[in-house]
């Protein structure tokens, strides 16, 4: 009985072929043709495509009058802007960017000026930071000042290339600041004033 038990045991267990086997078929060049396809989209196709589909827009370039314009990124919007100025909003903050005038000075003096009009008119208990300079990324010169006041905070800019200059004021609420001020700044640094005839 034993030794026909075990002829019926190994009829009832065939040998089953893996799946890639039975879906290809065996030793087919069409089937290794397929794995290599499939290989390729998964090594080179998919990662240009996650590449392409998550690379960030391209920063909007914002003329602000008179031939001189800022690099925005998407978190700015562009509100409406009349009077000679462009207004851009984000997270409850505005910007106000005046369009180029003629030079009035350094930068510092200019920023003085304006930080003492401001003072005079903020209400009682505002400060004001002594004004800092840099420079732009095209090498203009620049100074912000920053000014607190109870319910709010303002940051002022003046850029001048030597013959034109900008005024660029930021209102924010104080809960909006951080973020503002630091995007306001990377903005106001990327001014580019238009090339000038030698």
């Amino acid at each position: 009985m034993s030794s026909g038990a075990a002829p019926a045991a190994d009829a009832a267990s065939p040998t089953r072929e893996p799946l890639a086997v039975r879906l290809i078929g065996r030793g087919s060049l069409a089937g290794a043709l397929l794995v290599l396809g499939i290989a390729a989209l998964y090594a080179v196709v998919l990662p240009m495509v996650a590449e392409r589909a998550s690379a960030p827009a391209p920063p909007r370039i914002v003329d602000v009058g008179g031939g001189v314009s800022v690099v925005s990124e998407e978190t700015w919007s562009e509100a409406v802007s009349d009077g000679g100025t462009t207004t851009l909003t984000q997270g409850g903050a505005t910007l106000v960017i005046d369009q180029p005038h003629p030079s009035e000075g350094s930068v510092v003096a200019r920023l003085d000026d304006l930080t003492a009009d401001w003072i005079a008119e903020a209400p009682d208990g505002s400060v004001a930071t002594a004004p800092r300079t840099f420079e732009t990324d095209a090498g203009d010169d620049a100074a912000t000042v920053v000014l607190q006041e109870p319910q709010q905070t303002v940051q002022a800019w003046v850029v001048s290339d030597g013959e034109l200059e900008v005024i660029a004021v930021l209102t924010a609420p104080a809960t909006a600041w951080d973020k503002t001020s630091s995007a306001a700044q990377a903005l106001v640094r990327s001014m580019a004033f238009p090339e000038t005839a030698p």
